[in-house]
């Protein structure tokens, strides 16, 4: 198959007008100019081609939490996601008992080969921050332990791909070094660790930060702490929530141009009330409620998002002023290289043929998932 006539974005520049060819689930040529071949050509009208995106902080969709899903479930929200562009998700887990926790892992480990998006497991706590916990359940929050982890790894077939911690609870840094070195990206999120415990932590493993500026150690000119430590060092990529609800749009734009495109990866951290007129709703035994476009527990703090992620590429195109090449990478390859998957998050050939296609406003038309049209 063949889309000729497109505006096609790579890693490096913008083709005004080409084509992306597919064969198997994969690219095999990005072409610029007119398509010449003999293979089926679809035109697209100078639709604009991304690479499918990506949201590695997701905790639901369609009225389905990841804590409670079954299997059934999955592909009901993969569908509601390609709608808005995202052709590969890594389902988010909350602080909670070990049980639910093996619970979610053997239900991926049961469905992950049905469902083409779904990318593995994200653990987000159990080993957070008391201080920081934002909308998680202080009941089960605790310290690092290694062989719980191990545990839940091997209910889950080694499909947890990522977790977020704090890594100034005691015994954090040698967890850290351990899961790294099983394959697992460690995030320092829900924490209070300093400047300096981030930096240790960088040198065990540490890679990402979780949600930057919400529920975590601040930029202070005396005492910095995580955000800090996300603006500083190159070698950590940095989620941010593109809502303009949970990072004011300054800040956002602030955050932008200090670490720039390449670490920069756009997230939704979206729950399961997205896509839905749900007003009241429990996460995980907390009570919530939706509000002015986010979800905040009864209590007052914020819960989470219902942002798409397409509504986040618009208001990071909007807010930051940075051009296509730059939004790509934002939206899908920041998120592929921060957790290892690279056969995706670029418009490359043998990459897989994960493709969104754009209209002018940014807004999506068609996506297509493995080089077949999903929406």
């Amino acid at each position: 198959m063949v889309l000729a006539n497109l505006k096609v974005v790579t890693k490096d520049r913008l083709i005004e007008r080409g084509y992306l060819q597919f064969e198997n689930g994969r690219i095999t040529t990005v072409g610029e100019g007119d398509y010449r071949g003999d293979d089926e050509c679809v035109d697209k009208g100078g639709l604009l081609a991304f690479p499918g995106f990506i949201d590695i902080h997701i905790h639901g969709s369609m009225g389905i939490d990841f804590m409670d899903a079954k299997e059934e479930d999955y592909p009901v929200i993969a569908d509601s996601l390609y709608k808005e562009g995202v052709t590969t998700f890594l389902a988010t887990t909350l602080t909670s008992d070990k049980d639910s926790l093996s619970r979610v892992c053997k239900t991926v480990r049961n469905v992950i080969d049905e469902v083409p998006s779904l990318g593995g497991i994200h653990f987000e706590g159990p080993y957070i921050s008391l201080k920081y916990k934002g909308a998680q359940n202080p009941e089960f929050i605790r310290d690092p332990d290694i062989a719980e982890f191990d545990a839940l790894q091997k209910d889950a077939g080694g499909h947890i791909r990522y977790i977020a911690m704090a890594p100034e609870r005691p015994g954090a840094l040698e967890f850290i070094e351990h899961v790294t070195k099983e394959g697992v990206v460690v995030s320092a999120g829900h924490t209070d660790a300093s400047f300096a415990c981030v930096e240790e932590a960088l040198k065990r493993g540490l890679t990402n930060t979780t949600h930057t500026h919400n529920a975590m150690s601040p930029h202070h000119h005396r005492n910095p702490g995580v955000v800090t430590a996300a603006m500083y060092f190159d070698g950590l990529f940095t989620e941010v929530i593109c809502d303009t609800v949970h990072v004011c749009p300054d800040t956002l734009k602030t955050f932008y141009k200090i670490v720039g495109p390449d670490r920069f990866v756009a997230i939704t951290d979206a729950l399961k009330v997205k896509h839905t007129d749900i007003k009241k709703f429990q996460l995980f035994g907390l009570d919530c409620v939706t509000k002015e476009d986010a979800a905040y527990l009864e209590s007052g703090p914020l819960a989470g998002s219902l942002l798409t992620m397409d509504q986040g590429l618009r208001n990071l195109a909007s807010i930051t002023g940075a051009d296509e090449v730059a939004l790509a990478k934002m939206v899908s390859t920041n998120a592929a290289r921060s957790i290892g998957f690279h056969d995706r998050g670029a418009l490359e050939k043998d990459k897989l043929a994960d493709v969104v296609l754009l209209d002018a406003k940014l807004s999506v038309c068609e996506v297509y998932k493995l080089g077949k049209r999903v929406h």
